[in-house]
């Protein structure tokens, strides 16, 4: 049996930050998006994967800056449910050019928009059969840069 290939989409954004990747055994089953700057600002993106054992694997990009987390929202994607695409906006915040918004899309429906749909839009292909399966990126104190590793199911 061929062990399947994943491909990546993106990175979309800008070159700041570190390099980041997540990619769980198990498929993500929840994203939390936390805001700062006293508004609408999102600032960070925390991924969650439960493993067999019923432990997390989680991983948080941003949020390190002088903005305090002022709020978060949170997706759970159903057992039914997987991802299968990503879009959003990238715009001007404190003189950096980061993640304004973002929105999750599943085989089911869509999550959001989070965030200010302002500044330039990007979205990764919603290919009929293909699960995100995992995320790729750049962050500092922001999300500089997201892209997403999938695989066709």
């Amino acid at each position: 049996m061929a062990v399947p290939m994943d491909t990546i989409s993106g990175p979309w954004g800008n070159n700041g930050g570190n390099f980041w990747s997540f990619r769980p055994v198990n498929k993500i089953n929840q994203i939390v998006i936390s805001y700062g700057g006293g508004g609408n600002n999102p600032i960070a993106l925390t991924f969650s994967s439960t493993k067999a054992d019923g432990s997390k694997d989680t991983i948080t990009v941003g949020g390190g800056g002088p903005d305090s987390i002022t709020g978060t929202e949170m997706v759970n994607i159903g057992t039914d449910e997987y991802l299968t695409g990503i879009s959003g906006t990238f715009g001007i915040y404190l003189d950096n050019n980061v993640l304004r918004s973002i929105t999750f899309t599943t085989n089911l429906k869509a999550h959001g928009p989070y965030g200010q749909k302002v500044g330039t839009p990007f979205s990764s292909a919603n290919v009929v059969g293909n699960e995100i399966v995992g995320f790729l990126g750049r962050s500092g104190y922001y999300v500089d840069a997201i892209g997403t590793y999938n695989r066709h199911k």
